[in-house]
């Protein structure tokens, strides 16, 4: 038994008697009085009773013609959410991101929404090795994050250059009167230094500054979540250096950016994925309407 005998079935008992189906179906009367009697000695049982001017169906048939509906409208199913899953109307769009990209998204995400409105968008947010990690396991399609220091397993799309800030407590702005500072100024301040990770060079790259400058922080604190860090400097615990990207959402009030005199390297965001795996349509669809 097949979908197509299934089919075929439906449209008799719909259409009354063989010769309107046939029709219906756009083939013989002979083949499709066939595929009856195939159906019937295949279940072992009589679907439709035959008499001289008209038939009925019994309660096998009864049976079958239920399931029959049932079937070929989630056959019908089936098939539309295959074709909407390989347009990118429909599917999921699972992508990673981190603090320091955050902002990249909501615009984007809304236009992506207004798009594809039935695709399913789940977002994952963490350091940028947690996130290689899901990209190797394809829970996420792609991901927004810092530059890896090795990148030849990617297809990589690079986002706008940020520079390195000083982030202070609001409540010390009086101490740096001119929105700008100096890496000597800032020493003798607790530091809150931003932990080294792994495949990534912003801890060592903030620390060969000072070095370049033959000074060295006064550190009191090590983390590698950027929120995290900055909560602290929110409570007047220390200052710390951060790339601007990652001063966004509940800590604007609570903090203070200022410009880096001399200090001018830059961190590079990027949008990657491996090269191993194919994307789906929906994230291809999101990285092809992505606007900076």
């Amino acid at each position: 038994m097949d979908i197509k005998q299934l089919l075929y079935f439906k449209t008799i008992v719909d259409e009354g008697n063989i010769t309107k189906a046939a029709k219906t179906l756009h083939i013989a009367q002979p083949p499709l009085s066939q595929q009856l009697k195939r159906l019937e000695t295949e279940l072992d049982t009589v679907l439709i009773k035959r008499y001289t001017h008209k038939w009925e169906l019994t309660e096998t048939g009864r049976i079958l013609y239920r399931h029959a509906v049932n079937m070929l409208q989630d056959m019908k199913e089936v098939k539309r959410e295959i074709n909407e899953m390989e347009d990118g109307t429909s599917g999921t769009l699972s992508i990673g991101v981190t603090s320091s990209c955050v902002g990249f998204l909501p615009k984007n995400i809304q236009r992506f929404r207004e798009s594809y409105p039935h695709v399913f968008i789940k977002i994952w947010k963490g350091d940028s090795s947690y996130l290689q990690n899901l990209l190797l396991e394809r829970k996420i399609e792609l991901s927004l994050m810092l530059l890896p220091t090795s990148f030849q397993d990617y297809h990589v799309k690079l986002l706008p250059k940020y520079p390195f800030v000083v982030v202070i407590p609001a409540s010390w702005k009086s101490k740096f009167p001119n929105g700008t500072v100096s890496l000597k100024e800032i020493i003798d301040y607790p530091f809150l230094m931003l932990g080294p990770m792994k495949g990534y060079i912003m801890y060592e790259t903030i620390m060969r500054e000072f070095y370049m400058h033959k000074f060295s922080p006064n550190i009191v604190m090590e983390c590698i979540d950027i929120s995290t860090l900055l909560s602290f400097v929110a409570l007047g615990i220390g200052i710390s250096i951060i790339p601007k990207s990652d001063i966004y959402g509940s800590f604007h009030q609570e903090i203070e950016a200022l410009e880096i005199e001399d200090f001018s390297l830059f961190i590079e965001h990027a949008i990657i994925y491996r090269k191993e795996h194919t994307l789906n349509t929906a994230a291809k669809n999101f990285l092809k309407d992505f606007n900076i």
